[in-house]
């Protein structure tokens, strides 16, 4: 806490295992550090696990996979009352400053989405039996019976009523924020919450930003106190000064402090974060709007001297 302190350090994002260490938040408490719990939503390996049937399912009738990532459909009501509760009880027993709702999406690796990627609509989520059903009872739009497949159903959306189904998929999402944060403060009221939030502009990627992830900014923005791009510039060949770009966008959408989150190593790509790079990054990220920096994460910087020491000067 101490070493936090004297790099400028005034709040830890933290996962739900150094949330649970007796005495961690606590102790951060002493030392005037704040905590806010980073709670994954739709990202739920372990519960795919112990029950396939909650996979979200892309156009092509595949499950929502790639790599690490794995998403449960986010249409569930029994998964999503669930998920709330988990947040409600671990504030309850911690007592955290907050809560950082991540995940709180649609499927997409978006890690690996480079500048000129071109993302295949059939790619998108969720396009399960339970989706369907519900889109067509809340919209009126009905899928033509003849149509058998996921593929073509999905299609045939995406062809006559893509607007209509991007609403409503964002309805999803942001009815999933208002519950949550809704439900929490019965437990804590003065609690506060950062929603992560994909580095995507609006321009980006055919509005991909609500096309695919459904993240509508400036309706989400009502129930939340902070937003935070994950904006690793390096990671997703972009330079430096993308991540001012990326904060700008967000803050144009809200009223909110806008926190973008930067990258201090290696990651996906087999290339070491160059110090300069870190440097630049940080320099970007803290130019107005923006409400302050988010580093990913402590342990890796915590092993770079040099960063450090441009951290503290």
């Amino acid at each position: 806490y101490k070493q936090w302190k004297t790099y400028g350090i005034d709040t830890a994002f933290i996962g739900l295992d150094l949330a649970r260490k007796k005495g961690f938040v606590a102790g951060a408490k002493k030392h005037g550090i704040k905590t806010f719990i980073v709670v994954p939503i739709f990202f739920n390996p372990g519960a795919l696990k112990k029950n396939p049937g909650l996979y979200a399912i892309t156009g092509e009738g595949k499950k929502a996979k790639q790599e690490w990532v794995e998403f449960v459909c986010p249409t569930r009501e029994t998964y999503r009352a669930q998920r709330i509760q988990l947040v409600k009880q671990l504030v309850k027993d911690i007592g955290p400053d907050g809560v950082s709702i991540d995940f709180i999406r649609y499927f997409v690796f978006w890690e690996k989405v480079y500048p000129n990627t071109t993302l295949n609509p059939l790619h998108n989520t969720c396009f399960c039996s339970h989706c369907l059903g519900k889109f067509q009872q809340v919209t009126g739009k009905n899928i033509p019976a003849n149509l058998e497949t996921t593929r073509d159903k999905a299609s045939w959306i995406l062809k006559r009523h893509r607007d209509r189904w991007v609403d409503w998929k964002c309805t999803v999402i942001t009815s999933m924020v208002k519950q949550l944060t809704t439900e929490v403060k019965k437990v804590k009221p003065g609690i506060q919450f950062n929603l992560h939030v994909i580095p995507w502009r609006k321009n980006d990627y055919d509005n991909g930003i609500k096309r695919v992830t459904s993240q509508d900014i400036a309706v989400l923005s009502r129930y939340v106190d902070y937003l935070s791009p994950m904006c690793y510039a390096f990671m997703v060949k972009r330079e430096p000064s993308w991540v001012h770009a990326v904060t700008q966008d967000i803050a144009s959408q809200t009223r909110l402090p806008v926190l973008p989150s930067i990258q201090v190593s290696k990651a996906y790509l087999n290339k070491n974060l160059p110090p300069e790079i870190f440097e630049q990054s940080l320099e970007q990220a803290l130019k107005p709007p923006s409400g302050g920096v988010v580093f990913w994460n402590w342990e890796a910087l915590s092993k770079s001297p040099g960063k450090l020491n441009y951290l503290e000067r």
